[in-house]
């Protein structure tokens, strides 16, 4: 076993949301590579109505591991299932970023990826 982790080994997905009174959200992801923006956006509209609060908008800043690339020519059942992986973790990462804010909590939420089977 190797003593030390590769330093960019994280596993989860990183979410802040910040609230802004005109209507709207604006959506900073890192490492894009699966259309997270706009799930990210739904999700964090989804969780405002859901509150009472559609008629806020915000900023949602998402960082999230890296995913492997999609190549059309060799599918891999694997890559495909991390890709959702990450996907599911970014949208519970971001509700939590929302409600957290909403509340008056820390807006910085950490959501683990969990490894597909």
């Amino acid at each position: 076993m190797n003593a030390h982790r590769r330093r960019g080994a994280d596993h989860a997905v990183h979410a802040c949301f910040s609230v802004r009174e005109t209507p709207g959200i604006t959506v900073a992801v890192s490492l894009d590579g699966t259309g997270l923006a706009t799930t990210a956006r739904h999700t964090a509209q989804r969780a405002l109505a859901e509150a009472g609060r559609g008629y806020l908008g915000g900023r949602v800043e998402l960082r999230t591991p890296r995913t492997p690339a999609h190549d059309a020519s060799r599918p891999s059942a694997s890559g495909t299932r991390r890709r959702r992986a990450v996907r599911r973790a970014a949208d519970r990462a971001v509700a939590l970023a929302v409600a957290a804010t909403l509340r008056g909590d820390a807006t910085r939420v950490r959501v683990h990826v969990r490894p597909p089977l």
